[in-house]
């Protein structure tokens, strides 16, 4: 990845303190945690690209949903300059997270399915 090329995820949670400027674009310093919801579009980049990239930018902590999965929630945190292998929670089951903040939920929830 060159410094022209960059991701924007479907989701960041950063601190207080990178809000304080009024910005409108965050650098990957400023990001506590970035989600990618995976689509057919875009599974080939949140599953590779994006993994090894959001890694080699120290971003602590990626979230990536997969919706065909029920959906299921990948979680990785960075160890160095790559991320662990995932935890995945999947539809059903309670997923309890503590990095970057502390959360309880199914992911199963995380789609109103219609109808």
């Amino acid at each position: 990845m060159s410094d022209k090329d960059f991701y924007i995820p479907d989701l960041v949670v950063v601190s207080a303190e990178s809000m304080e400027d009024d910005k409108l674009m965050f650098v990957p310093d400023d990001l506590l945690l970035a989600v990618e919801v995976v689509s057919p579009s875009t599974q080939a980049r949140d599953r590779g690209f994006k993994t090894e990239a959001y890694a080699a930018a120290g971003i602590p902590v990626y979230w990536r949903i997969e919706l065909s999965e029920g959906p299921a929630l990948y979680v990785y945190r960075l160890d160095g300059h790559a991320y662990e292998p995932p935890v995945v929670h999947k539809a059903g089951e309670l997923a309890t997270l503590s990095t970057p903040f502390e959360v309880s939920f199914d992911p199963g929830e995380l789609v109103k399915r219609r109808g």
